[in-house]
């Protein structure tokens, strides 16, 4: 069993990505932290066309020898990311979606420190159709949103 407080970005990426697979999509990319752009792009082939856009973050340093590397986050370290995060989901839905139904997303570790974080703009993010994916561990995936998989 997984230590959410250890899930690195990568780590989030790869657990969310198994997940989208056993739900249908098919991942288009997948990048790590030394890597710029949309961390998970995924597509369901079914109509409508629909693409999904997830900025991914971690608990954790994803770089070994670094002084965060295996010490969660704080707090303000959280909301930095969790704001990022969401900035990010925000640019991918002010792109246009020709043919395709665009869709965005966060992907969080599943610990409180990120849960407090998000539900201060929860109302906003369902708003906007940002749809928040928590990670607790390899099999613990849960997505909250107001749109279906």
């Amino acid at each position: 069993m997984t230590n959410v407080d250890t899930l690195t970005e990568n780590d989030v990426v790869e657990i969310v990505c198994g997940f989208l697979c056993s739900a249908g999509y098919e991942i288009e990319q997948r990048l790590t932290t030394t890597q710029t752009g949309d961390d998970i792009i995924a597509v369901r082939h079914l109509h409508p066309l629909r693409r999904v856009h997830i900025e991914a973050k971690g608990a954790t340093s994803a770089r070994v020898g670094s002084q965060r590397y295996g010490q969660p986050f704080d707090s303000a370290q959280v909301r930095v990311h969790v704001a990022e995060a969401v900035y990010k989901a925000a640019q991918v839905l002010s792109r246009p979606a020709v043919d395709y139904e665009r869709l965005a997303a966060v992907a969080l570790p599943d610990n409180e420190t990120h849960r407090l974080q998000v539900e201060s703009v929860h109302v906003v993010l369902r708003q906007l159709g940002i749809a928040v994916v928590w990670v607790a561990g390899e099999a613990e995936v849960s997505f909250e949103s107001e749109w279906a998989l």
